[in-house]
């Protein structure tokens, strides 16, 4: 019943690097980097020009709770705030939240094994699998689907790898491997039986 026909981009973006991210720790809640704060800065340029070339009034921004995201969707300036949407977060690492993976290696190596094998369908200890989010964001998807003005997602690196995944209709088994770098944003515009893509 969402589904149109109606031309928009949607916009996916991790957040800016966090500290986390600098120290290749899993999880977390924590702030940005200095070169993150930079990227947010400088993706509110970024969309005040995507703003003036598409020539849109009106436009969705969604985003997770965890701060290193809603630092960044908050300094995108084109006079609507962020939602802020836990259903975004990034994937829960359970017990393992906080570690390197040199650290997951040496006190749980056989949730690492595990990891290594089936990175799609392996479920942190307490935590979630790719598998569980993507049934997670179902409801954003549908959101996205029926919006008819720009959307921008700033989100994590599993759930954009979802999102990207179901506009592209990309293979499921490859979400896991992903190339979805830092500081980056994909540009989707839904055509009649693909997406158009510009990173």
């Amino acid at each position: 019943m969402n589904l149109h026909i109606i031309p928009r981009p949607i916009y996916l973006t991790r957040h800016g690097e966090s500290v986390y991210n600098t120290q290749d720790r899993v999880g977390g809640d924590c702030e940005l980097s200095k070169r993150g704060e930079l990227y947010a800065k400088k993706l509110k340029e970024f969309f005040k020009k995507e703003q003036e070339k598409e020539k849109f009034k009106d436009v969705k921004i969604f985003t997770s709770t965890l701060k290193r995201a809603m630092s960044t969707a908050n300094e995108i300036d084109l006079g609507v705030k962020p939602l802020y949407l836990k259903m975004l977060d990034e994937i829960n690492t359970g017990l393992c939240d906080g570690m390197t993976y040199e650290e997951i290696q040496e006190i749980y190596p056989f949730e690492y094994n595990e990891r290594s094998f089936d990175k799609l369908r392996y479920r942190y200890p307490r935590g979630e699998s790719y598998m569980d989010v993507i049934q997670r964001i179902e409801p954003i998807i549908f959101e996205i689907e029926r919006q008819r003005v720009p959307v921008i997602v700033v989100a994590h690196n599993a759930v954009v790898r979802c999102l990207y995944t179901y506009f592209t209709q990309y293979e499921i088994e490859n979400i896991p491997h992903l190339e979805v770098p830092l500081h980056n944003v994909i540009k989707l515009t839904p055509e009649t039986y693909h997406c158009s893509e510009i990173r």
